[in-house]
């Protein structure tokens, strides 16, 4: 909650955050982002039955989205750590959480629901079969 407060006279306030740049909050007085092109994602390998925290690269969505934060309530500025060269090689979008995720929790709720053909349910983003059979 102390994001929300308003700094004391005569300091800045600095956030050190790459999530926060990504959602749809905004902080009062943000007027700079600094991108340092880098995301941690969660994935899950069925083959090991191991999640894991990665440290990706963030695709071009998410670049936009966290240079959105900088100036809401007026003039801002983004500052990426690295060369627009890397930023064109960059994924256009996120890949699904869906599609690198541990089923289990999605295969239960719809278990739950009556959906005895799990696999072929319509889903929004089809995730992979091999995610689906293994378990």
């Amino acid at each position: 909650m102390k994001v929300f407060a308003p700094a004391p006279v005569g300091f800045k306030k600095l956030i050190l955050e790459t999530i926060i740049a990504e959602t749809s909050v905004t902080i009062p007085g943000i007027k700079y982002v600094i991108d340092p092109g880098w995301v941690k994602v969660r994935s899950y390998s069925p083959d090991s039955g191991i999640e894991s925290l990665t440290v990706l690269t963030t695709s071009k969505a998410q670049a936009l989205q966290r240079s959105g934060r900088a100036g809401r309530e007026g003039a801002g500025k983004c500052f990426r750590l690295y060369p627009e060269s890397r930023f064109e090689g960059h994924d256009d979008s996120t890949m699904p959480e869906i599609k690198r995720g541990n089923l289990s929790n999605v295969i239960l709720q719809l278990s739950a629901l009556g959906v005895d053909d799990i696999l072929g349910f319509d889903f929004m983003e089809k995730p992979d079969r091999y995610a689906i059979f293994f378990l």
